[in-house]
């Protein structure tokens, strides 16, 4: 027999697909979003049937929905104020939603939008656009600001490559006419001479496959000890250098902070070691600092408040637990074999950061804030 159809009856009206439900973080970006698309005060009411979130309840609820909508409204401006974006109503105008006079509202663009670049006082349209603030940049400035953002963005491997990325096109936007020119023009920062011989010990030992003898400082056991290590590559990661090295007297693989070695030669007489085949110094790049150490790893759960959170979600650092939570802010899970990188990298979030568990980097971030604070005090 044939199967019952379960398709609806002839006639009948199709059924409404139930309306998406937006995270708070996504409606905070389309009011945003809706204001600064209107270059004049908007009334309150226009803003409830112009933004998708207010709308669902505004359009086809009763009072109560709409209440609802207002309190809504009135949560989602003091929120925003605190992220210090201010939705102060800027005078009355007459609704046609709402039949009388009501608050209206506007963003100015220059307080959401970065400068619009132009080089030599000459801007590319004849005049400001969006009413922006401009940054003037010289000519040869403009050139060394290209040539160091895409060297930047050449790096793999790095935290700024993002960033590298998003300035080049701003570059790109605001002056689009101006190609870098041939001359490039470079700027080397002096490197300390200490740091100088021991990098190169360093690298002699990586390419001739010879142990290095040096002075080690570990923090984990706030002790300086001689070590020998055999050095399989060098990396820089965010801003600093690391060595990745086997530590014989361990019979295991250890990364070692350049900033903590002193005193490194070459123990040329010792016999010449082998880099396994499947070591690829590519395998720690994609490491955090705080996951380069060698101490057993604690697992840190870290609420990160919004906006910062969607920086750190972009990066794709930690696992993520909730991608957003009712604030829009981010709780995730951190593998920490290094406290110390670590308790300064939360350091730079200030008070958006809240450490969930363990109890341990909780305290450790307390002390470091106290101990800052009395710093510049």
């Amino acid at each position: 027999m044939p199967k019952r159809s379960t398709s609806p009856r002839s006639g009948s009206p199709p059924r409404k697909p139930k309306p998406r439900r937006v995270s708070k973080a996504e409606r905070w970006l389309n009011l945003l979003a809706f204001l600064l698309d209107h270059h004049y005060p908007v009334p309150r009411e226009d803003i409830f049937v112009g933004v998708a979130d207010y709308r669902r309840d505004w359009a086809d609820g009763d009072d109560t929905a709409r209440e609802s909508v207002r309190r809504k409204f009135e949560r989602d401006k003091k929120e925003l104020k605190a992220l210090g974006i201010a939705l102060q109503p800027v005078g009355k105008l007459y609704s046609e939603h709402a039949h009388q006079e009501v608050d209206t509202y506007s963003l100015k663009p220059r307080d959401l939008y970065l400068p619009y670049l132009e080089v030599g006082g000459k801007v590319r349209s004849g005049r400001k656009p969006y009413g922006l603030p401009t940054l003037s940049l010289k000519p040869d400035d403009f050139t060394l600001l290209r040539r160091a953002a895409e060297r930047v963005q050449a790096l793999e491997g790095t935290a700024l490559g993002s960033s590298a990325s998003s300035a080049l096109r701003k570059l790109s936007f605001d002056l689009p006419e101006l190609e870098p020119g041939d001359d490039e023009l470079s700027l080397h920062q002096p490197v300390d001479q200490g740091f100088a011989r021991l990098f190169g010990v360093l690298k002699a030992g990586v390419e001739r496959h010879v142990p290095v003898s040096c002075r080690y400082y570990s923090i984990g056991r706030d002790a300086d000890e001689k070590r020998v290590i055999e050095p399989y590559g060098l990396m820089l990661s965010w801003g600093t250098w690391y060595c990745i090295a086997r530590a014989p007297d361990r019979d295991a693989m250890r990364v070692f902070r350049l900033s903590r070695m002193r005193h490194a030669t070459l123990k040329e007489k010792a016999r010449p070691f082998t880099v396994p085949e499947e070591f690829s110094v590519r395998d720690y790049l994609d490491r955090s600092p705080w996951e380069l150490g060698d101490a057993p790893a604690v697992t840190a759960k870290v609420r990160i408040a919004f906006p910062h959170s969607r920086w750190v979600l972009a990066e794709g650092l930690g696992e993520v637990l909730e991608a957003t939570d009712p604030s829009g802010g981010a709780l995730l899970q951190f593998e920490v074999r290094a406290m110390h990188p670590f308790v300064r990298w939360l350091l730079t979030f200030g008070s958006q950061v809240e450490v969930v568990e363990p109890p341990e980097v909780r305290d450790r971030l307390t002390a470091e804030r106290d101990r800052l604070r009395a710093i510049y005090r």
